[in-house]
């Protein structure tokens, strides 16, 4: 008999469920999974099957891997790596998809760098270096770490050291993280390794990389990027910091800074980003546009007065104008002005949009009488329409 169809939602309050059921399990059985690994797993696949009939390959291969990270997280035998390669071989076994090797291989590898078996990390991660960003990091990383441990072994004074063979590696395999152009979180990692050395190690090498090489650009970007895709707002304010140093006329980091600003609700500081660009690039219409978007969050009547002059000048669309004075009214609370840009909107080129009917409609929310759900509206409003009007201008949104 089949299983009854559930919402995915419903799904993954079961699969958590059992996971922690399999991890408290884990927990108050080590040493006996220890010894017969085989059994542990013919009960973790049990209670699988018994517990989903339709779960998805990809589902049922995550908790394979999750429960396999906390046996080893707890195992007293996690610093023996014939265990450890046992472990991984069952695991493989018991997942769905063949292509499960490859996060297991990794993981090893970064056990093996827990253990300062530097030598053999490299051997396990180099055939993966160009699937993930941390992989080439990690590389370079043992190399680093050998060379320390040579210099420390020899005595070498701190002032009279050269860069070693190892210490040259290191600088190499961040060179080949540039040149392979590898992803950023393209690997995900089990639930437990979430918070592990793996970006520890990750931000260590940066940082080192934009120390050795001042004029590589790339390393920042790549950075960036995992700040972003992280939450890392600690990491992200300190790559801006540099980069606004090192490249302040560049817009791809005046972007980034401004939106990053933004979410901080630095007023002060994303309005002088905003000045900035302009002094950088007096002809582009987008610090422009990020002027009137500020004017707009901040209900500056003045400086949006000011700002959409300036963008009327540099010829900016119409139908773009149209929606910025939309979305100023809405900001401000002013109802029947909303309504009167809205008319305005219609009588230009929306007129016939699917569209323009969507924020009509939301727009009425926009002025219910139960707050939270006019700030709901006008949130899904202003974020909408930026995406849409940045579209039209054709700038970056990432």
């Amino acid at each position: 008999m089949e299983e009854e169809w559930q919402p995915d939602a419903v799904l993954d309050i079961r699969i958590a469920q059992v996971r922690k059921e399999l991890s408290e399990y884990v927990e108050k059985n080590a040493e006996k999974i220890d010894s017969n690994l085989p059994v542990f797993y013919g009960h973790v696949m049990s209670i699988i099957e018994n517990s989903f009939q339709g779960i998805s390959d990809e589902a049922h291969d995550r908790l394979i891997d999750d429960v396999t990270m906390k046996v080893l997280e707890v195992s007293k035998r996690s610093g023996d790596i014939e265990y450890v390669e046992r472990l991984f071989s069952h695991a493989v076994r018991m997942r769905k998809r063949q292509a499960g090797r490859m996060i297991f291989d990794v993981i090893l590898g970064f056990k093996l760098i827990d253990l300062g078996k530097y030598n053999q990390a490299v051997e396990v991660l180099s055939k993966y270096r160009a699937i993930d960003a941390i992989i080439c990091t990690a590389i370079s990383y043992c190399f680093y770490a050998l060379s320390e441990e040579h210099l420390s072994e020899v005595g070498v004074p701190a002032h009279n050291r050269r860069p070693s063979e190892k210490a040259l590696a290191a600088r190499e395999q961040m060179i080949e993280l540039v040149r392979l152009r590898a992803p950023v979180n393209r690997l995900k990692f089990p639930h437990v390794l979430q918070e592990l050395k793996i970006n520890k190690i990750f931000w260590f090498m940066i940082r080192l990389a934009v120390d050795w090489f001042p004029t590589e650009i790339e390393f920042l970007k790549v950075g960036l990027d995992k700040a972003r895709k992280d939450g890392n707002r600690e990491m992200r304010g300190e790559l801006l910091k540099i980069a606004s140093e090192r490249y302040f006329s560049d817009m791809f980091f005046l972007r980034d800074l401004y939106h990053y600003k933004i979410e901080m609700r630095d007023a002060s500081g994303a309005t002088a980003v905003v000045r900035q660009m302009m002094q950088q690039h007096p002809d582009e219409l987008e610090p422009v546009y990020y002027g009137m978007q500020l004017s707009i969050i901040s209900s500056q009547r003045s400086a949006y007065s000011s700002f959409r002059k300036i963008a009327a000048g540099k010829k900016m669309p119409s139908n773009v104008l149209a929606l910025l004075d939309f979305e100023f009214e809405l900001v401000a609370g002013n109802k029947i002005e909303t309504y009167a840009c809205l008319e305005e909107i219609r009588n230009r080129a929306l007129s016939k949009s699917h569209y323009l009917i969507m924020i009509e409609y939301v727009t009425e929310d926009a002025f219910s009488d139960v707050e939270k759900r006019a700030k709901v509206a006008r949130k899904t409003i202003l974020d909408s329409l930026d995406l849409y009007c940045m579209k039209i201008l054709k700038m970056k949104t990432d």
